[in-house]
């Protein structure tokens, strides 16, 4: 980033001004500048607030996705029966280990009773839950992040819950992630741990109902301080700024967000006090002058401040304007003005949106992208469906799954497991085409995205992916194999999930038919294609 020009200092200016202006008192050339002054830091103080806020509701929103995703994956792991809980327990251990989002993993049967948590805590295990957050997971059975509330340990915390269901539909109860607010979170690591400011300023975290769960005090976590204006505001589903008394009778310059995934809201705010504190003797003073030099000295002044003030203004324009998602990525535009402090708040803020835009593409990037294989996820899967879909653009799909895998976890073990299915994902990206797409459907299961291709074009490629791996060893030692379905867009196919329902179908067909091979569904019916 070039330097910038120093400029000169407030003071200096200020300081000739009252050399010329001594005749026309200095205090009241002071109080008029400075009333200007203040009004337009208020403004400004507000907005940077506004900034802020938004830029933390879009980190808030990126946590509490990647919250709900993660449950939503180990959800789909217990689907199926285990024959132990102990197996239940090692899996929680496992996504402990490998997921850093929650200080505690728990499955809970469908009558309430806890079956397994980790950290390991025996003592609560075989506990019925009698929390409304447990309640009102059990019967309503559908994904849930709770208020803020205390657990059967004490401890203070967030529920974020998804149902589990078996293979016949049945509900088996639900896994839950827990965020314990007073203790080390995810949320502190991301939103950061906040230090004392030199003029009072700080940010909360607010729920839908207006508890604090984000606090710089953790003495106040899970307060309600919904009496609060701006927190009414949020609760209604506002954002903006504002001048705000806080529950605790403190005057503060606000910029308020809310985050829509959840309902929660994000106030960052400065003590009006800050601004105002430095003026009240010069103020008591100005009163004692004559009209006439108030006259004069306030159009010098007013003209004065407007300058002083003028590259404040446009660096909060330029601040809300890269706030706007089409301007991410986009550096500020070069400012060289004559006034020190202007330059210097330039070069910090430039410096500020550099670094967040740079935080930005990396939080983007593991949104897509599934942490293990490095192949796109299936929310990102699902987008490029919906795109092509209304593009009317043709595609096939392959389906792939790997056989026998439950034996490889059981046998070698989840790490070796892993190692096996990033085996699979890299033949999988070496043998594609430059235009296609490579997905983790879930588990052991692999989707390939195919634009424009033909049943027959997909048939090659899924032959060539399956006789690469049954050829080589893979990190067992041994060879393993693969189950390939396929299916095309459109067809007869009406909606995106009919076709996956084709490939599914023509996937089962080939596990049906002794596995080791590829399916293609057809129109009329499915036509078998048999590799030894």
């Amino acid at each position: 980033m070039k330097p910038s020009k120093k400029g000169f200092k407030i003071s200096f200016v200020i300081s000739s001004v009252v050399l010329l202006s001594v005749l026309m008192t200095l205090l009241i050339n002071s109080f008029v500048g400075y009333q200007a002054e203040k009004t337009s830091l208020y403004s400004t103080t507000q907005e940077l607030n506004r900034i802020r806020s938004d830029e933390l509701s879009r980190t808030a929103q990126t946590i509490i996705l990647s919250m709900k995703q993660t449950v939503r994956a180990s959800a789909q792991y217990f689907t199926k029966e285990h024959s132990s809980d102990e197996e239940v327990q090692e899996q929680l251990d496992f996504l402990m280990s490998t997921d850093t989002l929650f200080n505690s993993v728990a499955l809970v049967d469908k009558s309430g009773s806890l079956r397994a948590i980790s950290p390991r805590n025996s003592d609560i295990i075989g506990q019925k839950l009698t929390s409304q957050a447990s309640r009102q997971a059990l019967e309503l059975q559908k994904p849930l992040m709770s208020e803020p509330y205390k657990a059967v340990t004490n401890r203070l915390i967030l529920l974020v819950s998804h149902p589990v269901f078996d293979g016949n539909g049945s509900y088996n109860g639900f896994i839950s992630g827990t965020i314990y607010l007073q203790e080390p979170n995810s949320l502190k690591k991301i939103l950061g741990e906040q230090s004392a400011a030199t003029n009072g300023s700080y940010y909360y975290v607010v729920d839908a109902a207006g508890n604090l769960i984000y606090h710089p005090d953790p003495e106040r976590i899970g307060e309600n301080v919904n009496t609060n204006p701006i927190v009414q505001k949020i609760v209604a589903g506002s954002s903006g700024q504002d001048e705000v008394t806080n529950t605790k009778g403190v005057s503060y310059l606000a910029g308020y967000s809310t985050v829509p995934e959840t309902g929660w809201g994000i106030v960052a705010q400065t003590p009006k006090q800050y601004v105002d504190q430095s003026t009240k003797k010069l103020i008591t003073s100005m009163a004692l002058y004559s009209l006439p030099f108030l006259i004069i000295v306030l159009a010098l002044v007013l003209w004065l401040s407007h300058k002083l003030s003028q590259p404040l203004s446009r660096l909060a324009d330029i601040a809300s304007s890269l706030n706007n998602v089409d301007s991410r990525g986009k550096e500020i535009p070069e400012i060289d003005h004559w006034n020190y402090e202007a330059n210097e708040l330039y070069t910090a803020i430039a410096k500020a949106f550099h670094i967040m835009n740079k935080r930005t593409e990396e939080l983007s990037f593991e949104a897509q992208t599934d942490p293990l294989t490095g192949l796109t996820n299936r929310r990102t899967m699902d987008a490029i469906l919906g795109l092509w879909q209304a593009q009317s653009r043709s595609f096939s799909i392959i389906m792939l799954d790997l056989d026998h895998f439950k034996l490889v976890n059981d046998t070698y073990g989840h790490q070796v497991g892993d190692q096996v299915l990033q085996f699979t994902a890299d033949i999988m990206l070496s043998e594609k085409r430059e235009q296609d797409y490579c997905c983790r459907y879930g588990g052991e299961e692999f989707t390939m995205l195919l634009p424009d291709a033909t049943e027959e074009q997909a048939y090659l490629l899924a032959e060539r992916i399956r006789t690469c791996i049954e050829g080589m060893d893979c990190p067992t030692g041994k060879r393993i194999t693969l189950s390939l379905g396929i299916a095309s867009y459109p067809n007869e196919v009406l909606s995106i999930q009919r076709l996956f329902k084709n490939a599914d179908d023509a996937l089962y067909q080939a596990k049906h038919n002794g596995r080791n091979q590829t399916v293609v569904y057809t129109n009329a019916s499915e036509l078998t294609i048999t590799s030894s």
